[in-house]
């Protein structure tokens, strides 16, 4: 693979990484602040998908580092 659309696509998936990483902490805040206010149940609304986002994370994360691998076997 041509080493500038390798480094277009190592930077897509980083790039994505970071704003999936930064939508879950997003997430964690608004149910960390909602369980503050004594909202149990707005809490765990604002929480659920962050392990969907994780996962989505991990997966972006692992597909950087597989290109950054590929081609130095």
């Amino acid at each position: 693979m041509d080493r500038s659309i390798k480094h277009a696509a190592i930077l897509a998936n980083l790039s994505a990484l970071r704003v999936t990483l930064a939508d879950a902490l997003e997430r964690a805040e608004d149910a960390e602040n909602a369980i503050k206010s004594g909202e149990v149940n707005q809490a765990i609304g604002a929480a659920m998908g962050i392990e969907t986002m994780l996962q989505d994370a991990a997966a972006l994360y692992t597909a950087a580092l597989a290109l950054h691998r590929s081609g130095r076997a």
